[in-house]
């Protein structure tokens, strides 16, 4: 080999793998400690539901952890390439998008997971977080009284009504001019004033 040829192979070499390096911490490592099948991170309790061939590392978790995370009920973290990834869901009864639901988990180990991949299912014991289950307060209570069909007591009307004024264009000054034909038919031109 050419020494140009050693240079390529030394650099190529020399080159580091970004996905083999060690990633900065973007936010600060979680305190995990785990007894029997309750896991505690920083200050939530979660039961450990599903532990599918020992994806449970308390190190990785430690560091994978956001507090992002405290506001949901369930976390799914699922194993793929040595990398762990967790997502977040919500009970079924909590008002959110379908996709973050409890009862779309199974569709996500399918759909997203490797298949036959080791992954575990953490839920949530004691929560920090307190979320509102919100039936029509934000609409008030007028909305609730109310009944179908029934005006508004304010005004006795159901619907507001609004004065609609007139357009305020000038139409151009027209001279109707009459012309007859032989027959006795009539017809009535408009032509502008000014105009031939």
């Amino acid at each position: 080999m050419t020494e140009k040829a050693v240079e390529v192979v030394k650099i190529k070499t020399d080159k580091e793998n970004k996905f083999e390096k060690q990633q900065p911490l973007r936010h600060p490592l979680a305190a995990v400690s785990l007894e029997n099948d309750r896991l505690k991170i920083n200050k939530q309790l979660y039961q450990v539901m599903v532990n599918k061939e020992d994806a449970l590392d308390l190190e990785v978790l430690s560091q994978k952890y956001d507090p992002y995370l405290d506001q949901y009920d369930f976390l799914v973290g699922d194993v793929s390439s040595e990398h762990l990834r967790l997502k977040g869901f919500y009970k079924d009864n909590v008002q959110t998008a379908i996709d973050r639901k409890e009862q779309t988990i199974a569709d996500y180990l399918m759909e997203y997971c490797n298949p036959g991949g080791p992954y575990f299912i953490l839920q949530l014991l004691s929560p920090v977080h307190h979320y509102r289950n919100n039936n029509r307060k934000k609409w008030g209570s007028s909305y609730r009284k109310r009944k179908k069909g029934q005006p508004n007591k304010k005004n006795g009307v159901a619907f507001k009504r609004y004065k609609v004024r007139p357009a305020h264009y000038k139409k151009p000054e027209t001279v109707a001019v009459k012309k007859e034909q032989k027959n006795n038919h009539t017809f009535v031109i408009k032509k502008r004033k000014g105009s031939k």
